[in-house]
């Protein structure tokens, strides 16, 4: 054999040595291990909750339901919670394989629009029926339950250890989190801490807290309200001209908001009293094209919000002025939700966006099949309550 050869031969033996020593050697019967990506999850009114790569937008997984996705899905400690708008009951869903683990059922059937939240082991929920509950994320158990005077479609917002919710009827509540008998299968409850009546009032909208102030805004009187957190005592209230639907977003000492007369609201919550009266003031106002029922992201000086006239905007905090706008094919009335530097918004034309916070340019799209009322929400594994819209009340 040519000398040459030999020392190729011998070259090429000592290569294969040691890729085969690197190799990592697995037995018949050992499991290979599995690789989840993150997933923006978010359903519509064709019944499919889906699980989408927020990078790529390609689908990591779908569930179908029974039931039209209205309130929108929240991310706890890995699972995705799904209320149905048919009946009361609750999906539990793992968040990376799209795989119901759990399904169970409370209150008297009537169905929620509201968003729920989860804190410690519990999950709370308002419902059509006028009731607060408390139920047990693991067994499904009901712990407590508290009937409101009215309708409950705002979602419940958490502050330390308080929890806040509105009617329809225009009554604001704060309940301590481990209000009832947490040992019991069912439960008399403590009664609230407070509750406040405010004569004229329908809230649709999400609370929004900011120490030492709660905002809630209402469609009947079109009032944005500031409430102390202590007293229940209206601070102020501001008049919008048309009804207020959007959740209030409080940042940088400022409430934030959409209202039905083609506006968003920007006031200073910072102010002084003048002869002991306080009146809010406006940092500023923008006039869109339609109705703003979309909840505004507000981060890094920058709103975003979606509006009836088809766009997601994104206005400069500091006077309200456009950066970029976004068209999308039908009107947006779910609520964006931001993550690295992309803003994730759903339509009415069936689709899913990913867009450059910085341009407003498209990173991708994804055609879910149906119309998206629902606000998406992210997991990427690093916080126990994902990332969510301002409806969610986990955005204070």
């Amino acid at each position: 054999m040519p000398l040459r050869w030999s020392h190729a031969l011998l070259s090429f033996a000592a290569s294969a040595l040691l890729l085969t020593s690197c190799k990592k050697e697995y037995s018949p019967d050992e499991v290979l291990p599995v690789s989840y990506s993150p997933s923006i999850v978010v359903g519509s009114n064709n019944q499919v909750l889906y699980g989408i790569n927020p990078t790529t937008g390609e689908k990591n997984w779908e569930l179908g339901l029974s039931f039209p996705v209205k309130a929108s899905p929240i991310l706890y400690k890995g699972s995705v919670y799904l209320v149905s708008s048919f009946r009361d009951s609750v999906i539990k869903i793992n968040a990376k394989t799209g795989e119901v683990t759990k399904r169970f059922s409370f209150g008297g059937g009537v169905g929620t629009v509201s968003t729920p939240i989860a804190d410690g082991n519990l999950l709370y929920i308002g419902s059509s029926n006028g009731r607060l509950y408390a139920i047990d994320t693991g067994t499904g158990i009901e712990k407590w339950s508290y009937a409101t005077n009215g309708p409950i479609e705002s979602s419940p917002t958490i502050h330390g250890n308080n929890i806040y919710v509105a009617t329809t009827v225009g009554s604001v509540y704060r309940f301590e989190k481990t209000a009832g008998n947490s040992s019991a299968n069912t439960s008399i409850p403590a009664s609230p801490t407070w509750n406040l009546d405010v004569p004229g009032a329908r809230f649709v909208s999400s609370p929004a807290v900011a120490e030492p102030y709660m905002f809630v805004g209402s469609i009947s009187d079109s009032n944005m309200y500031c409430i102390y957190l202590d007293t229940a005592v209206v601070r102020w209230s501001y008049k919008a001209l048309g009804a207020i639907r959007s959740s209030p977003a409080a940042y940088g000492g400022t409430c934030i908001f959409g209202a039905n007369d083609f506006r968003v609201y920007c006031l200073d919550t910072t102010i002084d009293p003048v002869n002991g009266m306080f009146t809010p003031e406006e940092r500023w106002v923008d006039s869109l094209y339609s109705e703003v029922t979309s909840s505004p992201y507000a981060s890094n000086q920058m709103v975003y919000v979606g509006c009836k006239d088809y766009k997601l905007y994104a206005l400069r905090i500091i006077n309200g002025s456009v950066k970029w706008t976004f068209a999308t094919n039908g009107i947006i009335t779910s609520s964006p939700v931001l993550y690295g530097s992309s803003v994730y918004i759903g339509s009415y034309d069936k689709n899913l966006y990913a867009l450059d916070t910085l341009r407003g340019t498209l990173k991708w799209k994804y055609n879910v099949n149906g119309q998206i009322d629902c606000s998406p929400v992210l997991d990427d594994f690093s916080k126990l309550t994902g990332y969510n819209s301002q409806i969610s009340g986990y955005t204070n």
